[in-house]
């Protein structure tokens, strides 16, 4: 599974980045997913209520750690991803306009990627 991320020239911030440290089903079938994601600093508060209301009603778990200003999103086999991609969409337009942030079609293309492994794991091949 590859990152999604995309790294500023000399805004002096981090845009956003996703990045997967642990894919569904490494392990065993019902191991969880587990994303990193980085934002500028001055989004973390925005980032944070955003993630962390999606991961209630997503059933996954957000971790925020605003010191490196980053996320651990932790995505049980059975998380609802469609919560997870509104949330990252919510989170990529918080970055300034013109920044060389993600796009939402990186996103979608990411989170779509994700089902698909996650699909793979539980067996359910048969998604396009």
């Amino acid at each position: 599974m590859s990152t999604a991320e995309n790294n500023p020239t000399g805004t002096g911030g981090v845009a956003t980045k996703i990045k997967v440290t642990r894919c569904f089903g490494e392990g065993n079938a019902d191991t969880p997913a587990v994303l990193e994601v980085v934002v500028n600093q001055g989004d973390v508060p925005s980032a944070d209520e955003i993630l962390s209301f999606a991961s209630i009603h997503g059933d996954f778990v957000c971790i925020p750690d605003r010191i490196f200003h980053q996320f651990e999103v932790i995505l049980p086999p059975e998380s609802r991803l469609e919560f997870l991609k509104d949330a990252l969409l919510q989170v990529v337009h918080l970055e300034p306009e013109g920044s060389e942030g993600l796009s939402p079609y990186e996103v979608e293309d990411f989170i779509d990627a994700l089902e698909r492994a996650r699909q793979k794991v539980l067996g359910g091949d048969d998604m396009p």
